[in-house]
């Protein structure tokens, strides 16, 4: 009988179980926060929520319009950077929607 590393086997149970989905929406909308404040500061970052991650696209929802055309602009710089923090290529687009203004 041979034993196999612990860590194997608890990472191919994530990997199979409905958990890991969920468990990488989560990464990303940490990375996200982490990212957005370093980058634009607490302030700025405020006025954006991340709403959903499906298929590589994260979708942000923002109040101000400003903010949405800012994250227009600093988009594949943003992107880099979540993808860089989870030190994986897991995000691949933004979506940006407005929301009340």
């Amino acid at each position: 009988m041979s034993f196999e590393p612990i860590r194997r086997v608890l990472q191919r149970s994530v990997q199979s179980a409905p958990i890991a989905k969920e468990l990488q929406i989560a990464r990303v909308f940490e990375a996200w926060q982490n990212v957005i404040v370093a980058v634009w500061g607490s302030e700025r970052a405020a006025f954006l929520t991340p709403v959903s991650f499906r298929d590589g696209t994260l979708a942000v929802e923002t109040t101000s319009a400003s903010a949405q055309q800012q994250l227009r602009v600093d988009d594949t710089r943003l992107k880099n950077e979540v993808n860089r923090y989870l030190s994986e290529r897991v995000l691949l687009k933004i979506s940006v929607r407005s929301r009340g203004y």
